[in-house]
């Protein structure tokens, strides 16, 4: 319903700027060329109006197509064949649309009409103009949206800084005292002062100061992962069925930070890692072009611990603003199972 209500916004935005538009212009040609001349190539009377209203609403519905399902999918991703493609099928059908609509095809040339081929070349050179019209909008509405996506970032960021600070313990407080425990543990219980060591390290990344969109390198973020899953198992005595899987080639794209670290998290949370034969599964491929994220677990069965959905819906938000429609993020679950998908196109 709300994508629904966003198309019709984007039409009516369209109709009001293009209606104006048409005003503006009869008007001109009306003080340019005087009534009379005007109305001869336009038409008079009822014809007037329906050619105005027929060119309004038909040129609306064309620059919607032409914007929002052609021209910002190329601004966004780059990628042109494809699109260019429909843009020269569907310019075809409007051209032969536009000529069965105000000519006869069995006189052109006749009685003031154009012939064929000078109106194949002035619609060549409408449909350029409507391209670049087009393709100049869609760059400006794409910039808007990379600049609010930027300023919500930036708020959310501020946001979750002041909740630090509402809600943590003094960070130099508690690395001391996380420091002065791996100390007096470091020799009796090796395995307790790794986990320490390992909380630091998390502690530390959580807090630390990132770029201004709170992003931070793939591999850090892996690294943080690990750490999460190796602090696990040495508290349940390794006895956790986990399944690793990571194929990195080369990727140097950035996340937002404690994204996949809050996907794992959640499944050590609320998932059954006590049967072998349903492993949770921790899966990571990433190269030049895409990142493909997957966290998978059994459910556990029994009382559920509480929680808000305050992390997924935190990491849904912060991918929508950072890579838009680039990305999608799918939560599949039934009866037993629960599954976190990430796909980003690079």
């Amino acid at each position: 319903m709300g994508q629904l209500r966003k198309h019709w916004r984007q039409l009516l935005t369209i109709f009001l700027i293009y209606t104006v538009w048409c005003v503006i212009a009869f008007l001109f040609l009306v003080a340019l060329q005087g009534l009379p001349t005007t109305l001869s190539q336009f038409g008079a009377g009822n014809r007037l109006y329906i050619n105005f209203v027929h060119s309004i609403i038909k040129d609306t519905i064309v620059y919607y197509i032409l914007i929002y399902h052609l021209a910002i999918p190329v601004v966004k991703s780059r990628i042109w064949k494809k699109p260019l493609l429909k843009c020269i099928l569907f310019f075809v059908l409007l051209t032969g649309y536009e000529y069965l609509y105000n000519f006869h095809l069995s006189d052109p040339g006749k009685n003031g009409m154009p012939s064929l081929r000078i109106f194949i070349i002035s619609a060549i050179c409408l449909d350029i103009i409507m391209v670049l019209v087009s393709v100049y909008a869609a760059t400006l509405i794409n910039a808007n949206e990379l600049h609010q996506r930027r300023e919500k970032l930036e708020k959310q960021k501020l946001k979750a800084e002041l909740s630090a600070i509402k809600y943590q313990i003094n960070p130099h407080f508690l690395f001391n005292s996380l420091s002065f425990i791996y100390t007096k543990t470091v020799i009796t219980s090796p395995e307790a002062a790794n986990a320490v060591h390992l909380l630091s390290e998390i502690m530390s990344y959580a807090l630390d100061e990132w770029d201004e969109l709170g992003t931070v390198p793939l591999s850090l973020e892996v690294e943080q992962l690990k750490r999460i899953i190796e602090m696990n198992q040495i508290r349940f005595s390794h006895q956790l069925n986990i399944r690793y899987i990571e194929q990195i080639e080369d990727s140097v794209a950035h996340v937002p930070i404690l994204s996949l670290v809050t996907l794992v998290e959640n499944a050590f949370k609320h998932g059954d890692m006590d049967d072998a034969q349903n492993q949770m599964t921790v899966e990571l491929r990433a190269n030049s072009s895409s990142i493909y994220f997957r966290v998978s677990n059994k459910k556990k069965k029994g009382p559920k611990e509480p929680s808000k959905g305050i992390g997924l819906g935190n990491v849904r938000q912060r991918l929508e603003l950072m890579y838009g429609i680039k990305h999608a993020f799918n939560i599949k679950e039934d009866e037993n199972f629960y599954m976190n998908e990430i796909k980003i196109k690079l």
